[in-house]
């Protein structure tokens, strides 16, 4: 089962101000409400499964899996299945939340989807019960809409740990906590929602980060929308 220790969120010390936000040209976010764990979590469930979905259940029947590596954990390809989560969300006064082992996994309530993202030509997945096998009613995935078409300028001083996978032949990092997030050397496309280039974890975590554009922002930002931290990029 995946490491408690392994990781991919960035920056969590550094303080932002609503004008460093409001002035990013994109920011990258990651959830501070998680909506329990990812299913199956059961040990009894999991040491049935083979190598890799032994480590990584909550991708079984879920992700495409491209290579996997036995320190580096894996890399997914495309996404062709629902995930499981264990009954109806209690949100908590949020509107936009993660799960546990799948913090780099969106989802929102059916009404944040309609009103907020289908707008902006972001899809949408159901959320399937684990116990009974049907959709849940109160959430829905929000799908990454693609990969940036830029690379990241990550400088020396913005990282703190970077590996080389030689199997997989990428890089990837985690980032220091005390500045702003990686600019584009490029425009990443026409996207309000969606993945880096490059990846990012320690240990057997291996994951893109997700972007949304400042348009995105300013809209969760006016509809008060609950549940995301933000770390933006230089205005």
């Amino acid at each position: 089962m995946l490491n408690k220790d392994w990781d991919n969120i960035t920056q969590k010390k550094s303080y932002f101000s609503e004008k460093d936000r409001t002035l990013a040209p994109y920011l990258n976010i990651y959830s501070n409400k998680m909506l329990g764990y990812a299913k199956p979590d059961v040990e009894a469930v999991i040491d049935k499964y083979e190598y890799p979905f032994d480590l990584y259940p909550y991708y079984k029947g879920v992700f495409e899996i491209i290579k996997t590596d036995k320190q580096f954990g894996i890399l997914r390809g495309n996404q062709n299945g629902y995930y499981f989560l264990e009954n109806e969300p209690n949100w908590g006064g949020n509107d936009i939340a993660s799960a546990n082992y799948i913090e780099d996994a969106f989802f929102v309530k059916p009404e944040v989807y309609e009103k907020i993202f289908r707008p902006l030509n972001i899809k949408s997945l159901p959320v399937i019960n684990y116990k009974t096998q049907t959709k849940l009613e109160n959430v829905v995935q929000i799908v990454q809409q693609g990969i940036s078409k830029s690379h990241l300028i990550i400088n020396k001083t913005q990282i703190k740990e970077k590996t080389y996978i030689k199997n997989w032949n990428i890089d990837k990092y985690v980032l220091s906590d005390d500045s702003y997030y990686p600019s584009f050397d490029s425009s990443p496309g026409e996207f309000d929602f969606f993945y880096t280039h490059e990846y990012f974890g320690t240990g057997g975590l291996t994951q893109r980060n997700t972007i949304i554009s400042k348009k995105l922002y300013n809209i969760l930002k006016t509809n008060n929308i609950k549940g995301l931290n933000y770390y933006p990029m230089k205005g």
